[in-house]
């Protein structure tokens, strides 16, 4: 906590006079949304003020390295907010310059006052990362956040390619589940669409949005009588397309690496002690031990994983946005038909939507049945030590507020982000999303990923992990520097061995003797 005298010295922070205009609230929260995610957040903020009586002001930074410019910038004039929204290894910063402050007691109290488990209601898998940023002197985690906006990848896909496809050879109609099954199913879906490039797709749309008697018509030609165009594909051809895109490469390294057997990074408790809080880029390690004692050899297992990736590539069967000519994203190569699966967020799936065309959902490809990884993503909520305790107390109520039950359900029905807590899974809202028929593309869309979610991601028998790497001072840097990995791969201009140390070179300090021993003989 801050001395009383600083306290003092920030009353107008404490109840917090918009500039100019002379509104007061009790609680600055700054986010990163754009304009359609801040609109939607600041109707429920109205929501939380009617049932809570707290008045929140939220401002947009609008975008996450911005947001964690803009704090970290405002710790020297103690200008930042109360509460805000931040990734791991933005809260690794955070914490470092000793602003943000842990939840345990505001729990704990919660607890006693209302006579449950506050913890309780949010689901395990997003609590990891709010509890292994700062430690006490036995060692034990405090609680630094609580999740808020939460996501991982899937698969978008048309629909409409796959039921033509499907007509064509029936066992096209079910995705593949592995890599090696998208290695061969792969090479027939793009069979399938060599017969497409510069040509219209029609078929006849059921109520189902499944499609029955396709035509392939050419740029020139009408649509047969009864027919809808599904599909233009008059300005795709074969040099601007590959079958599946992967939106954020460095998602893309990271999962293939955690899906083939390797590792990332790692954090120990013996980092924290010794090695002034520093983790580790262990991705190009000769060795690591992981933690139940087993030895992995990760140099190798990255180098296996980048050469079969490279070989999917090579047969246009994966690549990235940039290989499509389409924008910087994938979903704009999806949207214009220069790829037909893309590996995407699942709060990002408004991206993916261009008319009516129908957009499905399914799990991104992994390795085998025991390495079934796929990211968790999507921010947490912090408190920052910023005014007096009941100025505090407030934030902690404004965090709670957002991430549970009505207000949650309708902020996760509305985005397409998977709500933190049960009580927001079980709030009719969200039931509703998940039960009831959808009406707009949009909806359909969130309500398959939801289902995708609750059906295949979440559950106990489908045996997958979503994963999240730990979070510490220069792990932001680490991903900087490993995102244009598979960009290079792809690109043809370098060997593996040469990728890597145009990588590694950037994050020295964070490199094993052995690693940093090796790349000087590349």
């Amino acid at each position: 906590m801050k001395t009383t005298g600083k306290i003092a010295g920030l009353a107008l922070m404490a109840t917090m006079l918009l500039a100019g205009c002379g509104e007061k609230y009790d609680v600055l929260l700054w986010t990163s949304f754009g304009s359609a995610y801040t609109t939607a957040l600041d109707n429920l903020i109205e929501d939380v003020e009617k049932t809570t009586g707290l008045k929140i002001k939220n401002e947009s930074q609008k975008s996450y390295p911005q947001l964690q410019t803009n704090i970290n910038n405002s710790v020297s004039t103690d200008s930042y907010p109360n509460i805000a929204m931040g990734y791991p290894d933005h809260f690794a910063g955070y914490i470092k310059s000793n602003i943000q402050l842990a939840l345990d007691q505001y729990i704990k109290a919660y607890d006693a006052e209302h006579n449950e488990s506050l913890l309780d209601d949010y689901y395990s898998e997003y609590m990891t990362e709010n509890m292994t940023l700062k430690y006490n002197s036995k060692d034990e985690p405090y609680i630094m956040g609580l999740p808020f906006n939460k996501s991982t990848e899937v698969i978008a896909y048309n629909g409409y390619f796959v039921d033509y496809a499907a007509s064509i050879d029936a066992s096209l109609a079910t995705l593949p589940d592995t890599w090696a099954e998208w290695e061969t199913k792969g090479e027939s879906y793009m069979n399938v669409m060599k017969t497409l490039f510069g040509k219209k797709l029609c078929g006849v749309i059921g109520d189902d949005d499944t499609v029955s008697d396709f035509s392939v018509i050419g740029a020139t030609e009408k649509v047969p009588t009864g027919k809808e165009e599904l599909l233009d594909l008059t300005k795709v051809s074969s040099t601007r397309f590959k079958l599946m895109s992967w939106d954020a490469l460095d998602n893309m390294f990271i999962t293939l690496c955690r899906q083939w057997g390797g590792v990332y990074t790692s954090y120990t408790p013996d980092d924290r002690k010794n090695n002034g809080g520093k983790g580790w880029a262990r991705f190009f390690d000769a060795d690591f031990t992981m933690g139940d004692g087993t030895v992995i050899h990760p140099r190798e297992v990255t180098t296996e994983m980048l050469n079969y990736m490279k070989g999917l590539h090579d047969k246009d069967l994966i690549g990235s946005a940039s290989e499509t000519g389409e924008g910087a994203y994938a979903s704009d190569a999806f949207k214009y038909g220069r790829t037909m699966f893309v590996v995407c967020s699942s709060g990002g799936l408004s991206h993916n939507i261009l008319g009516d065309f129908d957009v499905r959902i399914h799990a991104i490809p992994y390795r085998d049945a025991a390495h079934k990884k796929v990211i968790s993503q999507g921010t947490n909520l912090a408190l920052f030590d910023q005014g007096d305790d009941e100025t505090l107390q407030k934030g902690f109520d404004a965090i709670i507020a957002l991430t549970r039950g009505d207000i949650q359900g309708a902020w996760a029905a509305e985005t397409g982000y998977f709500p933190a807590t049960k009580s927001a899974t079980n709030s009719k809202v969200y039931q509703d999303l998940l039960t009831k028929p959808q009406t707009t593309m949009i909806k359909k869309v969130y309500q398959k990923s939801a289902k995708l979610n609750n059906e295949v991601y979440s559950s106990e028998t489908e045996g997958w992990d979503k994963f999240v790497d730990p979070g510490f001072v220069g792990s932001s840097q680490i991903r900087t520097a490993v995102e244009p990995i598979m960009t290079m791969l792809f690109g043809n201009s370098k060997t593996i061995n040469e990728i890597m140390k145009t990588a590694l070179s950037q994050i020295d300090t964070y490199l094993s003797s052995d690693t940093k021993a090796y790349i000087k003989t590349l």
